[in-house]
């Protein structure tokens, strides 16, 4: 199959059209044929010998995925042809992380085992998954609105710890990146009309105007400028 590998010993991207087709080794197993798969600044950071992968052997990162069921173990659950997203973190399921929900801090699990970073991912047309980790997708989602499911469960999490935050809050999101642009649309969709954004490339306030909130845009200069306070401030700029 075609994917698209990275080396971790030499921090090399290299595309290659005879990566070998995953193969089920479980009764529990999904092969996902990849639809959607996105590119994470945490990639990047990868690509850049920034952040820890997999370095045992080449292979395909990308843990942002959506496609169709494309082969089941004899036990799973799944059905051939079915639409599905994937979660690329698994648990443990025994830690106290993980009986408390929170398996992305799981020792042996969690960010330790992740698909796209420690295991064959979603820059491959084939990937096999765990069943525990691939979920149906309603018949009203598509896979190319799902392939935001895991970089949106990021800003769900983080609208779930700053909660509550009252309508008529006044709040500043720093950088309007994918995740700035998902933090927007939540706001607007929560009824907040206090927003100022501050993004320092012309194209991706652009993209933020087509979205029509409503909100102040602005560039890092003019934020420094006005010193204003905010009662909130969203940092999405990845740094």
């Amino acid at each position: 199959m075609k994917a698209v590998v990275f080396d971790g010993k030499c921090l090399a991207l290299k595309y290659d059209e005879n990566y070998p087709m995953p193969e089920i080794t479980n009764d529990y197993d999904v092969i996902v044929k990849v639809e959607y798969s996105g590119v994470c600044g945490t990639d990047l950071h990868i690509i850049q010998g920034e952040f820890p992968a997999s370095k045992e052997r080449p292979l395909p990162l990308g843990h942002e995925f959506s496609g169709i069921v494309h082969e089941v173990g004899k036990k799973s659950i799944f059905k051939v042809g079915q639409k599905v997203v994937v979660d690329p973190n698994s648990a443990c399921n025994l830690c106290n992380f993980c009986r408390d929900g929170k398996y992305q801090y799981c020792l042996t699990a969690g960010i330790n085992s992740t698909i796209g970073i420690w295991k064959d991912g979603g820059w491959a047309q084939y990937v096999r998954c765990p069943q525990d980790q691939v979920y149906l997708l309603p018949d009203g989602i598509t896979t190319e609105q799902a392939g935001l499911c895991e970089p949106y469960s990021c800003v769900s999490h983080g609208f779930d710890r700053a909660a509550p935050i009252p309508v008529g809050t006044k709040i500043l999101v720093v950088g309007a990146g994918i995740i700035g642009n998902l933090w927007l649309t939540t706001l607007h969709l929560q009824g907040h009309k206090d927003v100022t954004v501050s993004e320092m490339n012309k194209t991706r306030l652009d993209i933020v105007k087509k979205l029509e909130t409503g909100y102040r845009l602005i560039t890092p200069d003019v934020l420094a400028s006005e010193k204003l306070l905010y009662d909130v401030i969203i940092d999405c700029t990845g740094i």
